[in-house]
């Protein structure tokens, strides 16, 4: 256990939620004035791989991690955290820090998968042996080996997850701000504590980051913030499983909360799967790039994929209510996530198909 779950009072969470965001909100916004200032700062920039088509700065994810780190190490070293979080602060600026690194040399290299996975193991290793970790569900006891091989595919998803979904603006952060409000009440419901600390005080920092973000964006969050982003979420949810709260609410929940993203991943890597295709190779398939095929403008396209996300965060809530019905309320409920995800799939593919209908009569009737 990494630390004890040590009682925190409200206004701390307030004032963590309002530094970080003001910290956020102050770093981005020097970051796009040095962009905007320095014209030696623009052409390297632009000559990056990942620059954005516009030339808008690429590397948002500075601001959030760092009003992220600011804020907890301000709090833990002015004496407001208990010394018991000194543990987790470490082992959390570690492995985000590493992944932060990887995210830059990312952004301005354009590493391939091959580069970026044994990386990403080695973080999973520091989480690992450092107690972050799924070791059990319910009454199951995984093996050591079990248990690292899940760990990674969960640690190294959602970090993925985000990145992936990080290719439209203000989609990435808006996610993962809703996402990060959902589990602040989950985990406070619950008395998390700690979880519920270091879920207000992302979100502080991603929301600072998103009111620059938000289309037409001045700035983005770029690798160097998606991917330790969706480290620090991965690291959220897997704290209370590693503090021995292994009922399957505590796993159901974080799935829930992070369909959207989980559902985009999966989606896009089994399709190039059976594409015969590198599953790791970038495409515009994902679900933000076809509703703008589709004719969605960038800020409704957005608006929807937040309404989907809101809907599936408010529907993660409902565990809460029914614990003491769980294991028997888990197939129903379980059934009913399938249900909807299917539903979402087969509208889309419906609306796609009578789009695409519609473009060939038009193409037909000019002809």
């Amino acid at each position: 256990m990494l630390i004890s779950n040590q009682h925190i009072s409200t206004s701390l969470y307030f004032w963590n939620f309002i530094i970080s965001f003001s910290l956020s909100l102050i770093l981005c916004k020097g970051i796009i004035l040095g962009f905007e200032k320095y014209s030696f700062i623009r052409r390297f920039i632009d000559r990056l791989p990942s620059h954005h088509e516009d030339g808008v700065m690429s590397f948002g994810g500075i601001g959030v991690i760092l009003s992220f780190f600011l804020t907890l190490w301000g709090f833990y070293l002015f004496n407001n955290l208990s010394t018991s979080y000194l543990t987790l602060l470490s082992t959390l600026t570690i492995s985000v820090g590493l992944m932060f690194t990887l995210g830059i040399f990312d952004d301005v290299f354009d590493f391939t998968a091959r580069i970026k996975f044994p990386v990403q193991i080695v973080i999973v290793v520091i989480l690992f042996f450092s107690g972050i970790k799924i070791h059990k569900v319910g009454d199951l006891v995984f093996s050591d080996s079990l248990s690292f091989f899940i760990t990674a595919i969960w640690v190294i998803g959602i970090s993925n997850a985000i990145n992936l979904i990080d290719g439209q603006d203000g989609l990435a952060g808006g996610v993962v701000f809703l996402s990060c409000l959902t589990l602040f009440f989950i985990y406070l419901g619950r008395n998390l504590f700690d979880t519920s600390l270091l879920s207000i005080t992302l979100g502080g920092s991603i929301l600072g980051f998103f009111t620059f973000n938000f289309p037409p964006a001045k700035i983005i969050l770029g690798d160097t913030g998606s991917l330790p982003t969706g480290l620090v979420i991965s690291i959220i949810t897997l704290l209370p499983v590693s503090q021995g709260f292994n009922d399957e609410i505590y796993y159901l929940i974080p799935v829930i909360a992070l369909l959207y993203p989980i559902m985009d991943t999966s989606n896009s890597f089994f399709r190039r799967i059976i594409r015969g295709k590198n599953p790791f190779q970038k495409d515009e398939e994902h679900f933000h790039h076809r509703l703008i095929r589709l004719g969605f403008s960038p800020l409704k396209t957005i608006s929807l994929l937040f309404g989907i996300c809101f809907y599936f965060n408010l529907v993660s809530l409902i565990p809460i209510y029914f614990i003491n019905l769980i294991p028997r309320f888990l197939p129903i409920f379980f059934v009913f996530i399938i249900l909807n995800i299917i539903s979402l799939m087969l509208l889309l593919i419906h609306i796609e198909k009578k789009y695409q209908r519609l473009h060939e009569s038009a193409s037909r009737d000019i002809n």
